[in-house]
């Protein structure tokens, strides 16, 4: 069923949304200027079905452009755009003349896709519009500058950068912050040897000793990807503590023996723990290892006698889990300062 419209509703929805001075609306602010321009019907039980008639019923006249479906609030029926453009007031005289763009964006004068377009158009406006130099900000926070939706720019990322890698993220000022980087510091024992656990599980239980007996002066926990992402967080814990060593603990298993090859390249002081690599390899539950056997060879970093035992389990076949050595086996490990050695 199709709602009604009248057209001193649009027009006054159209005066108001025009009287906030920007081209692009939020959700909250079109709320804010239907409540203000048709109070009644803002207050009435069908309040936003009316609301969305009123907005495609513009979008039909050309005053203003509503964004893709996919970018529509569908948490209550009927479904409301998250944001709106405001397109050209009929009544404000000639159109805007062609753009002058910067040098930066002369790919987007052939840009042909619309949204696209208007996208580039108001990031051209905002950077010859001189804004003050700051330190840069995420990307989502400097949407929300430009466009007044901290999502805009989410929709022409890609993983060469924005617009497929021709806007440099540095023109906006905009930087890709790292994840956090879970850890646990120790006060008492800054100085001593820094650890980082690849398993949650071997995290949680060499930090609940760490505790007593104060031998790390931090204990981190990085997964993969997610400490990739975070080498230069992890330098950065390993100076305030003041590490006299790096040492890494994972799976042994090519997967595990790849991720610290990677991680090395970034920061070359990590070393895998050869105490505990060592006691994995001479008590550790071995299990079969995916794919069969397989040839790699450690990389530097990793003293003789480890690389060859590594090398003869890969060829057997199978692989050891870090986390054989458990809260159990840390019983009985050498607490102090000594216990990263």
């Amino acid at each position: 069923m199709t709602t009604a419209v009248a057209d001193q509703d649009l027009q006054a929805l159209d005066g108001a949304m025009r009287a906030a001075g920007q081209k692009r609306l939020t959700q909250r602010e079109i709320r804010q200027a239907f409540t203000g321009a048709c109070p009644a019907l803002a207050a009435a039980p069908d309040a936003r079905a009316r609301l969305q008639a009123l907005l495609v019923a513009l979008a039909g006249r050309g005053v203003i452009r509503l964004p893709d479906p996919k970018r529509w609030d569908d948490s209550q029926p009927p479904p409301l755009p998250t944001s709106v453009e405001l397109l050209r007031d009929p009544a404000a005289g000639p159109a805007e003349p062609t753009a002058t763009w910067l040098p930066a964006l002369a790919f987007a004068a052939h840009e042909r896709h619309p949204a696209r377009r208007d996208t580039l158009l108001q990031i051209n406006r905002w950077l010859q519009s001189a804004p003050v130099q700051e330190p840069p900000v995420p990307l989502r926070e400097r949407s929300l500058h430009i466009f007044g939706d901290e999502r805009w720019l989410d929709a022409f990322q890609s993983p060469d950068g924005l617009f497929d890698g021709r806007l440099p993220s540095a023109l906006l000022g905009v930087v890709d912050p790292p994840p956090p980087l879970a850890h646990e510091m120790q006060p008492a024992a800054l100085g001593a040897p820094l650890m980082v656990l690849a398993s949650l599980a071997s995290y949680h239980s060499v930090a609940g000793w760490n505790r007593e007996t104060r031998a790390l002066s931090a204990v981190v926990y990085g997964g993969g990807p997610a400490l990739l992402a975070a080498t230069e967080a992890l330098q950065q814990l390993a100076a305030r503590a003041g590490a006299s060593a790096l040492f890494y603990v994972g799976d042994i298993d090519p997967d595990g023996l790849a991720i610290l090859d990677r991680l090395r390249l970034a920061v070359p002081a990590l070393q895998p723990h050869p105490a505990l690599y060592r006691w994995l390899l001479q008590h550790g539950r071995r299990a079969p290892l995916p794919g069969g056997p397989v040839a790699p060879v450690p990389q530097a970093g990793w003293p003789a006698n480890l690389a060859a035992a590594i090398a003869a389990l890969f060829a057997a076949g199978q692989r050891i889990a870090q986390e054989n050595f458990g809260s159990r086996e840390l019983r009985g490990w050498p607490a102090g300062r000594q216990a990263g050695t």
